[in-house]
């Protein structure tokens, strides 16, 4: 298996913060959830998951930027090897 390119530096960004953040809310409340069952803690639970699952997607469009050759035209690979 070959290395792939990546023409820039990782970052962490606010993205990564939400997704962070958002994980933490759902599981808090999923083990809410399970303790005592209620409406509250589900619709809670089922809403960070969601922001989860928007914030992933968008945090993974930053990511195939990295790499991707199309966003990175004109720039050389951080990754080559002399």
């Amino acid at each position: 298996m070959t290395l792939a390119t990546i023409y820039r530096r990782p970052v962490e960004s606010a993205r990564h913060e939400q997704i962070k953040i958002a994980c933490q809310e759902y599981f808090s409340n999923f083990e809410k959830l399970m303790e005592r069952p209620s409406r509250r803690y589900a619709s809670r639970a089922r809403k960070a998951l969601l922001q989860l699952k928007r914030c992933a997607h968008h945090r993974g469009l930053e990511l195939l930027e990295l790499y991707a050759p199309s966003k990175n035209v004109g720039r050389t690979p951080i990754n080559v090897k002399p």
